[in-house]
């Protein structure tokens, strides 16, 4: 009885220590060190275009979540920062900001943005797709077009990999609904034309159209270099034209079949649900 109780507390205690390990999720930290671009208070973030940062990413200017808002209390664009990337799970955040250098409290010349409205008419913008063929925005005519931005060597799993499970998730649950299934297409389009050729894109999209439901209605696709600017301006990514540089902002857009714009998101906050329920509800309001 004694021995039995002793190897019932030590498995006991066993499996509590593994699942406490399991529990505790891995963080890596990088450093980062760049230029303040935009702070917003109200959603804790700032947007930074820093260097490269190694093991991680290329350089790159986009937007992070930050651990302790007050850190930003002193700090204003123009200014030159450096700070600790903290990546856990599927989310990165920046810890222990420190001020470099003093700005001028200015946002970097040149960077624009256009807000997509509801009802704005998709231009018959021009991309190759993972196969190496051209594809027009207006083929898809008479379908649900669900189109969001990637690139292929995004490392943070809240922005590309975040956007792709989504598309999954879409596919699953329209799955049970095929013939909405059948009338949607999945558009996921790089920003880095210099990398992601099609050859790159068709290796990146094995990843995610492996395990049913994904569909061949879900096509990656990248614009030509010379086409970028305008298609970036249009779906809400900030471009800065005077450096030749897409803000690694979010844009998610769903086109009615009619070619206008349906619903805009520029976060990652949107549920697959609900995006699978405005696809249904273009799809049921689609003359017949």
């Amino acid at each position: 009885m004694r021995s039995s109780k002793i190897l019932l507390f030590t498995v006991a205690g066993l499996l509590f220590f593994l699942a406490g390990c399991r529990a505790k999720p891995e963080e890596k930290h990088y450093p980062l060190a760049g230029e303040v671009i935009s702070i917003d208070p109200a959603h804790k973030t700032v947007t930074v275009k820093h260097g490269d940062i190694p093991g991680l990413m290329p350089g790159m200017t986009m937007g992070y979540d930050v651990a302790d808002p007050h850190q930003l209390d002193t700090k204003q664009p123009g200014d030159t920062i450096s700070a600790d990337l903290v990546v856990v799970n599927d989310k990165g955040h920046l810890e222990k900001i420190t001020l470099l250098k003093k700005g001028n409290g200015k946002t970097t010349p040149g960077a624009v943005q256009h807000i997509p409205q509801k009802g704005d008419t998709v231009p018959d913008f021009t991309l190759i797709n993972q196969d190496g063929h051209v594809i027009r925005l207006h083929d898809f005519a008479g379908k649900v077009v669900l189109l969001t931005f990637i690139y292929t060597r995004c490392p943070l799993p809240d922005f590309c990999p975040r956007m792709n499970h989504n598309f999954q998730e879409v596919q699953k649950i329209l799955s049970s609904t095929p013939a909405d299934l059948s009338k949607t297409v999945f558009l996921s389009v790089s920003f880095d034309p210099a990398h992601d050729t099609p050859a790159a894109l068709k290796r990146y999209a094995a990843q995610y159209r492996k395990n049913p439901p994904a569909t061949a209605n879900w096509i990656f696709a990248v614009p030509a270099a010379k086409d970028l600017p305008g298609i970036a301006q249009f779906f809400g990514l900030v471009y800065e034209p005077d450096q030749d540089q897409i803000v690694h902002s979010l844009s998610t857009t769903v086109i009615a079949p009619d070619g206008k714009i349906a619903l805009w998101d520029h976060s990652n906050e949107w549920s697959p649900q609900e995006m699978a329920g405005t696809i249904i509800s273009v799809i049921g309001q689609t003359p017949r």
